[in-house]
């Protein structure tokens, strides 16, 4: 496959079925529900134990009624419910596994996007001197990595237009059509004005615009922090909404004549445009941050868009948060703060408690490993030592 794709190829592979397109938490539901689940019975109770959380070597262990609360959220609001305007929260206990447990499903996830049909796709601007006003900018990425759909259904101002192309370019049938638009969001500002711009300077002729536009996979790494990002809870004085939103680039604005272009703000300065093209954001001990950053996400969760100086940035992101008991008690204390917490989903995590579940996390803690010597002689390890470690 090539690196670079044209929109209409993209389209036709999604016609064909060689491609999705949904939001993240339509990703997430069909990754959890698609690789199956089992009736287990716990503590006399019947519940659900999905497999994808119990596969790899070190994968999470008990977890029961967290694992089913988030997974009922993921389907809510997979399915448009008011979930999907909500960030799911696990608030315990320091060291019981709510750490461990979401980043076991980002690399989950990871996984299950680095499959062909799963893969995610973004679109940038090339040629860009051609317009003049981009100094020595030539290529442009979707600073939030938004599909390629994205872009097919705002190519014009007028939606029956950009129907039309999907209908008549890319082939798709009519319900076809209805149900990507379920799924349908405004471009970004930077996006929107850049295509703007090139719309003038094309005359409006869509063949020319389009040889601007090309289709590339998003980046998977996970050091780079897409698809999968951690804001971890900084010093007060050191932490900022930039952090997570980003800011005006002194670099972009050398380039940049047109001071209105919102291209002249750096997203990807912030953790949130990196996993905005249908990742998972993760806040740990998002109450021990200070208060106007915590409002910060009040306003990214409720909206799902990053907002700076009136410019809009929709983005498509699963949001979620770890949070210790004594911080989060502390924040519910405060009541002016009250409606972040109403725009989380809480799940208390308990400690385990069952000895036979408790061995499998034993086992983590002591090693699998053999324990030898400084001089590499074998140890003798007693075969109750796990056993009697868990009880």
């Amino acid at each position: 496959m090539a690196t670079c794709e044209r929109l209409g190829q993209h389209i036709a592979a999604l016609k064909e079925g060689e491609r999705v397109f949904e939001n993240a938490f339509q990703s997430v539901a069909r990754m959890i529900l698609g690789a199956g689940f089992t009736k287990v019975v716990v503590n006399g109770r019947t519940t659900y134990d999905f497999n994808v959380f119990r596969t790899g070597r070190k994968h999470t262990i008990g977890m029961y009624d967290e694992i089913n609360s988030f997974v009922s959220y993921v389907k809510d609001a997979a399915e448009g419910g008011s979930s999907k305007e909500m960030a799911f929260v696990l608030v315990g206990e320091p060291g019981n596994g709510k750490t461990f447990f979401v980043e076991f499903l980002c690399s989950q996830y990871r996984a299950f996007l680095s499959e062909s049909r799963n893969r995610r796709y973004t679109f940038r601007f090339n040629g860009l001197e051609q317009l003049g006003h981009y100094g020595k900018i030539n290529i442009v990425d979707s600073q939030t990595y938004e599909d390629p759909l994205i872009l097919a259904m705002n190519l014009s101002d007028a939606s029956e237009d950009n129907r039309r192309f999907l209908a008549e370019k890319g082939g798709l049938a009519d319900a076809a059509i209805d149900a990507l638009y379920e799924n349908y969001r405004p471009m970004g500002a930077c996006s929107g004005y850049i295509w703007n711009d090139i719309r003038s300077f094309c005359d409006g002729n869509m063949e020319r615009m389009l040889d601007f536009v090309e289709v590339v996979p998003v980046p998977m790494s996970e050091s780079l922090g897409t698809v999968t990002g951690k804001y971890p809870a900084k010093d007060k004085i050191t932490s900022s909404s930039v952090d997570l939103l980003g800011e005006e680039s002194i670099q972009r604005l050398l380039h940049i004549s047109d001071t209105n272009n919102p291209y002249r703000f750096d997203l990807r300065r912030g953790a949130l445009a990196r996993v905005a093209g249908g990742g998972i954001h993760f806040s740990d001990e998002i109450f021990k941050n200070k208060k106007d950053l915590v409002q910060v996400y009040l306003g990214v969760i409720q909206n799902r868009a990053i907002e700076i100086d009136g410019y809009r940035w929709p983005i498509d992101s699963l949001i979620i948060a770890t949070s210790n008991n004594s911080e989060f008690n502390r924040f519910l204390s405060e009541k002016e703060e009250a409606p972040i917490v109403d725009r989380c989903r809480i799940c208390y995590v308990s400690h385990n408690t069952n000895y036979r579940l408790q061995e499998g996390l034993t086992s983590y803690a002591i090693g699998s490993e053999s324990k030898t010597t400084l001089s590499k002689e074998a140890l003798h390890q007693d075969p109750n030592l796990n056993y009697a470690a868990s009880v």
